[in-house]
Parts: structure tokens; C-alpha cells; sequence
């Protein structure tokens, strides 16, 4: 961790102290600390934002600043023991586009590892109902620019989040996924399997919600402002009409970043967001990887020459130049070849297990 540097005489461990005090919004803990020299201070003489807390708790004087910094050392012993620590916003290594929003977190939770404070992130979001189109462009956008050095940044939900980070780590790249719980109340057990494989691979999980705090829906909105806040650009995926993900659209906007959105089916519920975002001139018309990270001044990684693949038989040649990116389903490939449906599917699954084929949910395959 780089250096800390505090207002006044405060230590980190009288911030953390003052943060954990019920009712303590952001606005008011800074507001506090910064005119204030020291906890026993803001304590004896508290500023008018946080007065009626210390008189509700009935918090004052030497006594209740020692009982608040034994709150505080039983919540980082908690901490640690998870394997996890806080970072306070006047640490060195808080995120550092983070530091300028509107109303930043004053303390993140933190399980993992922030990489290098200069490190581009890019949020990808979306809707937790997406469609299989969605799914593919999630996964290609991810992995281009986690490959690209970018770290992905998302929320851990099912969907587009779980996607964006699932693939981003299939191709070895880094990932942050903000929470709007207490590390320690992560769920269900896909989204904390999924959190161990983050911070395994060198990323981390964020909260700015002390341990032991439940999920509330109120939380995911406040959540989003550090999706979008943490990262340089954002990129909506798909999203209804009124999403959860154009939240973080409007927080992006609000915070100066850049936004994207990829273009979806007109009839389609889940691109009925994405297009209104795009038609309205919010978003820019996200239509590869590799237009995105030009215009963030990013150099896309060259795609590597595949080598020729050798067929076993003319008919998986004959499936190969059918296929693509476009998912097609085992019975309109049969069709389109003039054969039986079980010869289609018993030659595309030898094909997956070479690799060289996926399939989707629905019998649907495409190129792998």
C-alpha cells in the first residue's frame, strides 16, 4: 500500500471508526474529517451534519471515541480474517478516478488486489435476462479487452455481469466486481464461487458496505456510481427500457466517462435500452472490441493467424463453413445439408470436444 496522508491528527483507524457509526453518509464523514483535527474533536464538538448521530448514540468525549476505535479494531480483525482490508480515500491507493466523482466512497472494502492505479478499466453491464446475442457479444468484448490489458470492472449480478467477468478471466485478464453487500454476505453460492475464481486471478471484490451488511435493493443503485466511477469507459450490453444498467449509464454520463452501447434487435425487450441510449445520443454505438479501445487510445492485440484446421470428414468441413459467430441451430443445419439430424449432431459434438465448436443453450452452435 502506497502513502496515506490524513487531514489533521486523524489516524485511519479513527476514520474507520467514525464510518462505522450508524447513520454516517459519505458527504459527512469527509465533512467531519475535514474539519475536524481529530475523532475525540469531531466527537466534542460535532459538525452539524453529524450532530444529531453523536446525540442519538450519545457519543461524546474520550470514553466514546475509545468504545468507537474498539468498534472499529473488532471490525478489521473481522477483516483480516476474511483475508480482506479497507482502503480509505485518503490512502495512496485508493482507485484514483474514483477520488474525483460526485460523491466517492469515503472507505471500500476490499477482497483482492487493485492493480496499478494508471490501469485502464472499462465497466461492462447489462441486463441479468440477456439473450444468447448478448451473451456472445459480452463474452467477445470482455475477452478483447482483457487481452488488450484492460481490467473489466462489473457487478457480480447474474447475466451480463457474470458473463462479462466469466470470460474476462477465461482469458487471463484482471477483474473488479463491485458489491452492494458486506464481502462477507455474498450470494448465492454461483456469485461467491465466481468472487473466489476474481480474486484468485489477481482481482478483486469492492464494497463500500462494512461486514456483516445485507443486501438491500437501495444498495445496487448506490453501487453502480463505483462501477462506473472505478473505470474510464462504460459499455451497456443490453438492457430494457428501464434497466438497472442505464443507472450506471446515467452515473457514467454524470461522471464524465465514456459510454458505449452495443446495438440489438429492434424487437428485441432486452436492446429496447441499448438503442434508446444510442438514438438519443447518450451512447456511442459500440459495433467491436476493437473501435472501442482505438478511440480510448488503447492498441486492440493483433488476432494470431489460426492455423488450418484438418477435418476428419466432409461433412464437419461441410458444418465449419456453415457455422460462424451467428448461432444456428443442429436441426436448419441438417436441413441446409440435406441430411439426417443425428449425423449433424453426433459429427457437432466429436467437434466440441476438438475445440472447434461450441454449443449454446437450445441445440444452437456457432464457431468456437
Amino acid at each position: 500500500m502506497t502513502a496515506t496522508t490524513l487531514p489533521g491528527s486523524w489516524t485511519r483507524q479513527e476514520i474507520l471508526a467514525l464510518s462505522l457509526l450508524r447513520g454516517v453518509q459519505g458527504v459527512d464523514l469527509r465533512r467531519a474529517v475535514e474539519c475536524r483535527h481529530s475523532l475525540e474533536h469531531a466527537l466534542a464538538e460535532p459538525p452539524p451534519s453529524i450532530e444529531r448521530i453523536v446525540r442519538q448514540e450519545e457519543l461524546f468525549g474520550q470514553r466514546s471515541s475509545a468504545a468507537l476505535l474498539e468498534r472499529a479494531h473488532e471490525h478489521a480483525t473481522a477483516l483480516a480474517a476474511f483475508g480482506a482490508r479497507a482502503v480509505i480515500f485518503w490512502d495512496g491507493d485508493y482507485p484514483a478516478l474514483l477520488r474525483h466523482i460526485a460523491y466517492p466512497p469515503m472507505v471500500l472494502y476490499l477482497w483482492g488486489a487493485l492493480s496499478q492505479p494508471d490501469a485502464l478499466a472499462i465497466a461492462i453491464v447489462g441486463t441479468r435476462r440477456c439473450t444468447t446475442y448478448g451473451r456472445l457479444c459480452t463474452e467477445r468484448f470482455a475477452r478483447e479487452f482483457a487481452q488488450a490489458g484492460c481490467i473489466i470492472v462489473s457487478g457480480l449480478a447474474s447475466g451480463i455481469d457474470s458473463i462479462a467477468h466469466s470470460a474476462t478471466l477465461d482469458a487471463q485478464g484482471t477483474t473488479y466486481a463491485v458489491i452492494g453487500s458486506g464481502l462477507d454476505r455474498l450470494g448465492p453460492s454461483t456469485a461467491r464461487r465466481l468472487a473466489e475464481r476474481i480474486v484468485q486471478a489477481g482481482g478483486a471484490i469492492i464494497s463500500e458496505y462494512p461486514m456483516g451488511t445485507v443486501a438491500r435493493p437501495g444498495y445496487f443503485p448506490q453501487r453502480n456510481r463505483i462501477i462506473s466511477g472505478i473505470a474510464r469507459a462504460v459499455l451497456v450490453v443490453e438492457s430494457r427500457r428501464e434497466g438497472g444498467s442505464l443507472i450506471t449509464a446515467h452515473f457514467a454520463l454524470d461522471q464524465s466517462r465514456d459510454l458505449y452501447a452495443v446495438p440489438g434487435n429492434i424487437t428485441s425487450p432486452t436492446s429496447e435500452g441499448t438503442n434508446l441510449l444510442i438514438a438519443r445520443q447518450k451512447a456511442t454505438i459500440a459495433i467491436s472490441p476493437a473501435q472501442v479501445l482505438e478511440e480510448l487510445g488503447v492498441a486492440p492485440v493483433a488476432a494470431s493467424s489460426q492455423q488450418e484446421l484438418e477435418f476428419q470428414s466432409q461433412l464437419e468441413q461441410q458444418l465449419w463453413e456453415l457455422l460462424s459467430e451467428e448461432p444456428q441451430s443442429a436441426d436448419a443445419l441438417a436441413v441446409q445439408l440435406g441430411i439426417g439430424i443425428g449425423d449433424v449432431l453426433s459429427t457437432l459434438l466429436v467437434m466440441e470436444f476438438r475445440g472447434i465448436v461450441r454449443q449454446l443453450p437450445g441445440k444452437q452452435f456457432v464457431r468456437a
